[in-house]
């Protein structure tokens, strides 16, 4: 077993190195599918720990020796995240295993997030204030993410926490942050992230609108670029799914 621990939180060291241990018999899942997510009480903290599948034979070696493991690249790019005043849930550990020399399991321990909703509660929905949160959104996204030089791979609906504040105000933070390039964003690319929240083209509108605003772009040709955008995108899962569908007959 291997483990890197946040050092602002080695008086829970104990629990991350037995984490593999006692992760299938104890705390609360809130979250199962292809990975696994439970909360557990430590220390008086609120643990969030997300344990990735078992990779296929491939990746049992290369994240054994070659590059890093899922929960690695979240702890590391949350550090760097938070670094530069980016919000994401704090990082506490990450804990890799191997077996029989080859890569088995790995676990991403954060800090819980209190959260009110997240986007996918609002996209296609009637929903207080929504254009407004759809505002605030577009601009935590450029000033936070895309000035900070942060891409977020997976930029969909349900990775987008949402916590209400007062007078109107919300904080947004993003989770499932293990495939994440640190690159330049030009306007182009900043406006096609927007893509992945498989929004309506009223809704992408007012994304678009308030993300050219802050660019100093056009508004109109943005509205057009995105939904443009979010349609090569959709057309792209569909048929991904389609050809998932034809291989499973």
């Amino acid at each position: 077993m291997r483990y890197i621990i946040n050092p602002d939180y080695l008086f829970v060291e104990n629990f991350v190195k037995n984490l593999p241990h006692v992760f299938d018999n104890e705390g609360v899942s809130i979250y199962k599918g292809r990975n696994e997510i439970k909360i557990f009480e430590c220390e008086g903290l609120k643990l969030n720990v997300k344990s990735f599948k078992i990779p296929h034979l491939i990746n049992k070696v290369a994240y054994a020796w070659l590059r890093g493991s899922k929960a690695k690249h979240s702890y590391e790019y949350a550090m760097k995240m938070i670094s530069v005043g980016a919000d994401t849930p704090e990082p506490v550990a990450c804990v890799e295993t191997l077996k029989k020399g080859l890569f088995h399991r790995s676990y991403y321990v954060s800090i819980h997030h209190d959260y009110d909703f997240t986007i996918r509660d609002l996209i296609g929905f009637e929903f207080p204030d929504k254009n407004n949160i759809l505002r605030q959104f577009a601009e935590y996204t450029y000033y936070k993410l895309h000035k900070n030089s942060i891409h977020h791979l997976d930029y969909s609906r349900g990775n987008i926490l949402i916590k209400k504040l007062e007078d109107n105000k919300y904080q947004f933070s993003v989770v499932d942050i293990n495939r994440m390039r640190f690159e330049k964003m030009p306007y182009m690319k900043g406006l096609k992230n927007f893509a992945q929240i498989w929004a309506s083209e009223e809704e992408l509108e007012v994304v678009a609108r308030e993300y050219a605003n802050l660019n100093g772009k056009d508004e109109e040709e943005a509205v057009r670029l995105l939904i443009q955008f979010d349609k090569e995108h959709k057309e792209k899962i569909n048929r991904k799914l389609a050809i998932k569908k034809k291989f499973k007959k």
